[in-house]
């Protein structure tokens, strides 16, 4: 029933009033002067005031302001009862309409019925209104969330992220989000705008556990949990004040906390006030926000666990390498001095047969003493332990001294090695001695591939201020799919005459270490079937 408040000090005039409105079904309250009208217009918060402004003892300007200043009464409509010579403009100022005096029955009830329509609508633009700055204060809530959510890979600083966007957007007084962390083991994070008693904490670690439960009913947990394993970390907004059980009787909101294919954690907000639909909505879209930062998150975590591993793996194998290789070097040295010996004839007279099987074994000795070789280069490298003696040096010195250390290999395939240099001195800063070392890598390589009959180039020219190095060859090319795959470690691409040559696949990724440590680079260009070519460029000065 709509509330009329009559302000009248005329009891006559104020009577009519009440006995016609009444009548027609209104809820009438009255007074007859300016200080209990103000008094209680603030517990009453009429829909419809009607001020009588013919006695000179209410100021209708003040009654109109102070209804206007209080918040329960500035949204109720004023309508001024005057007399035709009393209705000035200065009285009207505040008023929403008026009546003159006498005034007809019928005309007074229309005027109150439309003020009434007035003051219905814009109780309903006023709620829209709020609605609406809600709803954007919500999605700029939204907003500044997901942002938020985007810039970190901490699960616990996204919970965080999360429970600040929740607080902000619905105003909550309690949050608390059940985390599972590992198998049999789970965190309740609870932000609280108030203190919590113990007991409340127990409780709510115990709902938490049963809300997480019910969400699976007969299905298999993902987690067993129980009240015992799950720890506490609590964010108090004020110091001050205590929330107690009576606070589980007020509104909530629940949801799980999953990612695509993995279940994280339950979150549940509690506050006095109802919640409403759209705070519901708003609710289930910021929980669903933290997804899939949670799943990079998760994906990282894991990651960061895969490489420790790899890392581990990597220094384990990288000291097994370095263990055996030196374990094996003193003995292939002594087999090695000892097939020496007997090949020269000091050890006595060998036969042709017996100078055969022992040529036969000293080239295998001398091809794993290579790989030892290889083996003990690469630990050095990734350990960091690798020397270099860099100096100002004429690259064309070890390029020269690499072909004809290869000549006679070479001849044995009928290759012919070239050298192509435009001048007799290309100067470096590096180490002579690790040069001549990736240039053989690379002639060894290109001799191993290359068949019968076939040509190598090797071609040094002055680039700006670097000096390149290319070995091309006429052998039997890299496929396309494999070049990115030529510089890996242990790599060997497959072909039938790569099963015949055999090998460890380290020489070109040594090469490629030895060339970076020089700060310069390699590469490969290859044409299937035609031949393949290995250059690389280092600085000419330091």
């Amino acid at each position: 029933m709509s509330k009329i408040f009559i302000i009248c000090p005329d009891t006559q005039t104020n009577t009519d009033l009440t006995d016609l409105l009444s009548g027609v079904g209104y809820e009438i309250y009255s007074v007859s002067n300016e200080q209990e009208a103000i008094k209680q217009a603030g517990e009453l918060c009429p829909d419809i005031t009607i001020i009588d402004t013919s006695s000179p003892d209410i100021n209708v300007s003040n009654i109109c302001r102070n209804l206007k200043l209080q918040n329960k009464t500035n949204d109720t409509q004023i309508i001024l009862l005057t007399s035709k010579d009393s209705s000035s403009e200065d009285i009207l100022v505040g008023a929403d309409g008026y009546i003159t005096k006498p005034f007809n029955e019928n005309i007074l009830i229309a005027t109150v019925n439309a003020h009434l329509r007035i003051k219905k609508l814009l109780d309903i633009l006023c709620t829209n209104n709020n609605e609406l700055a809600k709803s954007l204060y919500q999605l700029n809530v939204l907003y500044s969330t997901s942002s938020q959510l985007a810039g970190t890979l901490d699960k616990s600083k996204l919970i965080n992220i999360m429970n600040n966007g929740l607080e902000k957007s619905l105003d909550f007084s309690l949050c608390y989000a059940l985390v599972i962390n590992e198998p049999e083991n789970a965190t309740l994070i609870i932000n609280s705008q108030h203190l919590i008693s113990e007991r409340l904490e127990e409780a709510l670690k115990l709902r938490a556990l049963i809300g997480y439960k019910n969400l699976f009913e007969s299905n298999e947990l993902p987690v067993e949990l129980s009240i015992n394993n799950i720890s506490v970390e609590k964010d108090t907004k004020i110091n001050e004040g205590e929330f107690d059980l009576e606070i589980l009787t007020w509104d909530r909101l629940f949801s799980s906390i999953d990612t695509s294919d993995q279940f994280f954690g339950t979150v549940e907000i509690i506050r006095e006030n109802n919640f409403t639909g759209e705070d519901s909505t708003c609710f289930q879209t910021v929980v669903k926000q933290v997804s899939l930062p949670l799943e990079s998150a998760l994906f990282y975590e894991e990651l960061k666990k895969t490489n420790i591993k790899l890392e581990k793996l990597e220094r384990l194998k990288s000291e097994f390498i370095s263990i055996v290789s030196h374990e094996l070097r003193t003995p292939i040295t002594s087999i090695k001095s000892s097939l020496d010996m007997i090949l020269s004839g000091r050890m006595g007279i060998i036969t042709d047969t017996q100078s055969n099987f022992l040529g036969l074994a000293q080239r295998n000795v001398d091809r794993l003493s290579g790989i030892i070789n290889d083996l003990l280069d690469l630990s050095k490298i990734e350990a960091g332990k690798m020397e270099y003696r860099f100096e100002s040096c004429n690259i064309l010195e070890p390029v020269k001294f690499v072909i004809s250390s290869f000549e006679q290999l070479a001849q044995k395939k009928n290759i012919n090695i070239i050298l192509q240099a435009e001048k007799e001195e290309f100067t470096i800063y590096g180490d002579s001695g690790r040069i001549e070392q990736i240039v053989s890598n690379l002639v060894s390589n290109a001799i191993k591939f290359t068949p019968e009959n076939g040509r190598i180039s090797v071609m040094v020219e002055e680039i700006d201020n670097s000096v390149k190095v290319s070995v091309i060859d006429t052998g039997i090319g890299i496929k396309d799919e494999d070049l990115s795959k030529v510089f890996d470690k242990f790599q060997q691409i497959e072909s039938s005459l790569n099963r015949k040559v055999g090998g460890t696949g380290l020489g070109l990724p040594i090469a490629k270490q030895l060339v970076e440590a020089h700060k310069g680079e390699i590469w490969v260009k290859s044409e299937f079937g035609k031949g393949s070519e290995f250059a690389f460029m280092i600085p000419s000065k330091n």
